[in-house]
């Protein structure tokens, strides 16, 4: 464990546009010399923070905090007032993102107090996460599968967060789990052939996602993922805001035959959401697209060789009789068409024993996990400001 051996540490609220970039700056320091992480897109991270670009933080709050010696910033955090969730779950839970830090147990234990303070001034009475900013986007602390790099839209941190955690009294809340296959390993039951003409003549139908009617595909594919979702551990309900502003993003890479909306007499009642990992395109770039990098990122993307399944999700009532399997299977079978021969899946809660069954069905290896941690906050002490700005 390195150590800060001036303790004069300062944390600092992030206010101004030059503590903005320190604050989007400081994990491209950190991660220089690892050769997993993958440097997010500067322009991107930069948009992430801010109302105009973010859907999440026209209903939500979230405060940013750094934490330094000297002019030497040490670590990050941000505190996220999700209000969203608080009314989902009827509880006062907050929560935090975007933490990243020196092997220092002080720096973590600033960072925390920070976050939690402004929480519990705010009204909570729990800290959890890592969330980026909602559970619907990035979220969970990696603590098993350092070695591999991150797939598109997935965690990556580095190996002593965890100890930083725990000793500051965060708990396990949640795990969840990253499965691969690739062509030569992925396995089907025999029935499966049987299945698919089982489901066509009991009148359920797959097709893929139309782009030229995105928004009308997006709303099917978060209404089902509402439905189908509801019941998980941690559910928020996405908004077709949130949808169209992440398939703007993807759009450029995406695979119309990778994204498949199960329909029976019209109606949908299942769909499968699935990526080319663009991580693979957008590493090499050091996160700059300028002046030149939009070219290489081009070329880039015709190199992928592997997928994300992203999302799945079917409707209750249409459950346990293989729709998923149907998924899985047409999604590898297209894949390959594009030159993809790997998939993770990811991420499946620990909780969710069904697609975990699944997936050891059809031979996936388990090849990360990731947890969300929490633990108690101290009520605020009287007197002190509960104004903040956002």
């Amino acid at each position: 464990m390195q150590t800060v051996m001036n303790t004069e540490l300062q944390i600092t609220r992030v206010a101004s546009p030059r503590q903005r970039r320190e604050f989007i700056l400081f994990p491209y320091r950190l991660y220089r010399d690892n050769p997993c992480w993958v440097p997010p897109l500067l322009s991107e991270e930069k948009k992430f923070l801010l109302r105009r670009h973010n859907p999440f933080l026209l209903n939500n709050r979230i405060e940013l905090f750094l934490c330094r010696r000297g002019q030497e910033t040490l670590g990050r955090i941000a505190a996220i007032l999700n209000l969203d969730h608080q009314r989902q779950h009827h509880d006062r839970c907050g929560f935090f993102g975007m933490f990243e830090c020196v092997d220092d147990a002080r720096v973590a234990k600033k960072l925390f107090e920070a976050a939690g303070e402004w929480l519990s001034e705010n009204g909570a009475d729990t800290l959890r996460g890592p969330t980026s900013f909602s559970l619907n986007g990035i979220s969970g602390l990696l603590i098993d599968g350092f070695s591999l790099p991150p797939a598109i839209l997935m965690a990556y941190n580095l190996p002593y967060y965890q100890a930083l955690l725990e000793n500051l009294g965060f708990s396990q809340a949640m795990r969840f789990f990253a499965y691969e296959v690739t062509d030569q390993t992925i396995k089907f039951p025999r029935a499966v052939d049987r299945l698919e003409k089982k489901l066509l003549d009991g009148g359920i139908r797959f097709r893929y996602m139309d782009f030229a009617r995105a928004e009308r595909d997006m709303a099917i594919i978060i209404d089902l993922f509402n439905q189908a979702w509801a019941e998980n551990w941690g559910f928020v309900p996405a908004t077709i805001e949130e949808g169209l502003d992440d398939f703007k993003k993807m759009k450029l890479f995406a695979k119309p035959d990778l994204v498949i909306i199960a329909e029976k007499d019209g109606r949908p009642l299942g769909f499968s959401f699935s990526l080319p990992d663009a991580n693979q395109a957008i590493q090499p770039l050091a996160g700059r697209l300028f002046p030149f990098n939009w070219l290489r990122l081009l070329r880039n993307l015709k190199k992928i060789d592997r997928i994300r399944v992203t999302l799945m999700g079917v409707a209750k009532e249409f459950r346990n009789q293989g729709i998923d399997l149907m998924f899985y299977k047409k999604t590898a079978e297209n894949a390959v068409r594009h030159g993809f021969f790997k998939a993770e899946m990811s991420w499946v809660l620990e909780s969710n024993e069904p697609m975990n069954r699944v997936l050891r069905h059809i031979n996936a290896q388990l090849t990360k996990t990731y947890a969300v941690y929490e633990k108690s906050l101290a009520p605020p002490e009287r007197g002190m400001n509960s104004n903040s700005h956002c």
